[in-house]
């Protein structure tokens, strides 16, 4: 498929774009990691495992903006970035920048967009060699793309260093002999050598103290302005985004789910994911002192099988019910983790029937009278539910939890999701509208 086709299938603009022209244009951008995909796994008959990092991502940065990536650790930033810089190689989708498509690029035209797309990377401990000096480190780019005689070279690396808050003479001495916010100097430094126009800043402050952090930042506004740069600021620090980004794009489990200007996601958010990133952020007000912060419930789902549909749905606390159904969202919260204990079979019978001193399994299978196997249920729906559920609810749980005496876990699923299924589950949503929100809550699908 070329590169116009892929643009074509993932659609021809990004949702929740700036006014301005767009220098790096994401469209459907995806990689997935396999596992099991070894020449022993073939031969076994091994399926590959798909890692679905990044999962079909559609956003554009324009040019002279810092668009903020946002998310819990493990949602994909990082390698989002690095993708479409082609530092990883991509399973699915379409880059442009400037117009050129990036993944189709080879030989000087490769060269051309390496000088003119950098990346901060977010250790400085880690991204600097300690045998080379930081002259030469700084130096590097300007030997591969041959800019300059040797002095001229040497003289614009002395430049960048005193331009970046370091000294001169600083050219010969090694990374060992610098801190945390030094070191990360000297990486913003190596970027800016061949004078790019834009930046990948891979959580360029995670690592430091928070005085060196707003050191950093600053930086980077000042170089920004300074140098007409535009930057994709990839971070799970909320304060940084609100202090340094135009727009704002909150990314979970491989896939955008809201995109808006830095003020109105911060003041108006609409995805009830972004909503809990940011009531978790601490609070210095002392009016909020005594405030309860409400978690995220649940742990966040294997990229390797994420669920269907909207794939923040196993945490969110918003989760649609059927339309014939009343219930308080807490309880069908309950009832939701129920249901998916059933279908992972996560539940120890034995465990349960022990605990309600019951008998033990005879012949592989439990042997209970209609009075043990009430007791039983009642011990499951003690063990698996923090709720009292109303009468209908009761007698439709209690009869999915009596089919587990039987060991019947298919038949125990299949009567939960017939009288629970939310269209959460049931269809993938759309990153859509004026604020772009993938939720069926703002975006309601046409059934």
């Amino acid at each position: 498929m070329s590169t116009d086709d892929l643009d074509r299938a993932s659609g021809a603009t990004a949702p929740g774009n700036a006014d301005g022209d767009a220098l790096v244009e994401v469209r459907g951008l995806t990689k997935h990691y396999f596992e099991q995909d070894s020449l022993w796994d073939r031969l076994l008959g091994n399926d590959p495992v798909a890692v679905k990092a990044v999962d079909g991502i559609s956003f554009d940065v324009v040019e002279g903006e810092t668009l903020g990536l946002v998310g819990e650790s493990g949602c994909g930033k990082s390698t989002a970035g690095e993708t479409l810089l082609r530092l990883e190689q991509p399973t699915a989708g379409s880059v442009r920048f400037d117009g050129d498509p990036v993944f189709d690029l080879d030989g000087p035209a490769l060269r051309a967009f390496r000088r003119n797309a950098q990346i901060v990377f977010q250790d400085p401990f880690t991204s600097l060699d300690p045998r080379v000096t930081i002259g030469e480190t700084i130096r590097e780019a300007l030997d591969i793309h041959g800019i300059g005689t040797r002095e001229e070279r040497n003289e614009r690396v002395r430049d960048l260093l005193e331009r970046v808050g370091l000294a001169a003479e600083h050219f010969e001495r090694y990374p060992s002999e610098f801190s945390g916010g030094q070191r990360q100097r000297v990486g913003i430094a190596r970027a800016l050598a061949v004078e790019p126009d834009f930046l990948v800043l891979d959580e360029p402050t995670s690592a430091l103290d928070v005085s060196v952090q707003a050191q950093i930042l600053n930086l980077l506004a000042d170089l920004q302005d300074d140098f007409g740069l535009t930057y994709l600021l990839i971070s799970h620090d909320l304060s940084v985004i609100r202090h340094i980004c135009d727009r704002v794009a909150v990314m979970y489990l491989g896939e955008l789910v809201e995109i808006a200007d830095v003020e109105t996601l911060f003041e108006a958010p609409e995805h009830p994911y972004t909503e809990a990133l940011l009531e978790s952020v601490p609070r210095a007000e002392t009016a909020e002192r005594e405030r309860d912060i409400d978690p995220l419930a649940g742990d966040v789902p294997s990229p390797r099988d994420p669920p269907s549909g909207c794939r923040f749905r196993t945490r969110c606390p918003k989760v649609i019910p059927p339309d014939d159904l009343e219930i308080d969202q807490a309880d069908y919260r309950e009832i939701m983790f129920l249901r998916d204990r059933v279908e992972e079979r996560e539940i120890s019978l034995d465990v349960i029937a022990e605990e309600a001193g019951l008998p033990a399994r005879d012949g592989g299978e439990f042997a209970f009278d209609e009075r043990q196997r009430d007791r039983f249920v009642e011990q499951l729906r003690a063990q698996l539910l923090d709720v009292d559920l109303p009468g209908r609810h009761e007698r439709t749980v209690d009869e999915a939890l009596g089919l587990l005496a039987d060991e019947e876990w298919a038949e125990a699923a299949e009567m939960l999701q017939a009288e629970y299924e939310s269209v959460c589950e049931r269809r993938v949503p759309e990153l859509a509208g004026d604020h772009p929100v993938a939720c069926h809550l703002k975006n309601p699908p046409e059934e």
